[in-house]
């Protein structure tokens, strides 16, 4: 039982952990989410602008997270840290 009490606590962490490094973003015109990072992959849905998003990470590409679903948008379609 402690030892299941022990991973418990630590998957518990590691998602609190997960969850702090997202921050919110407002997606400025409406963009194309992707399964990857370029424009030649699948597209996932549209995502109309002004809407709030979860913005796991950002270099060219931003690994975002709308409505359950992750996947990425270009940078210059999101603003983050307002």
């Amino acid at each position: 039982m402690a030892a299941a009490t022990q991973t418990d606590g630590t998957q518990a962490k590691v998602e609190a952990k997960q969850a702090s490094t997202a921050e919110t973003g407002r997606i400025l015109r409406g963009v194309t989410m992707r399964t990857g990072p370029k424009n030649s992959a699948a597209a996932i849905v549209t995502i109309p602008a002004k809407t709030s998003v979860q913005v796991m990470g950002c270099k060219k590409w931003c690994q975002i997270v709308y409505n359950g679903k992750r996947g990425w948008i270009y940078k210059n379609f999101v603003k983050t840290g307002a």
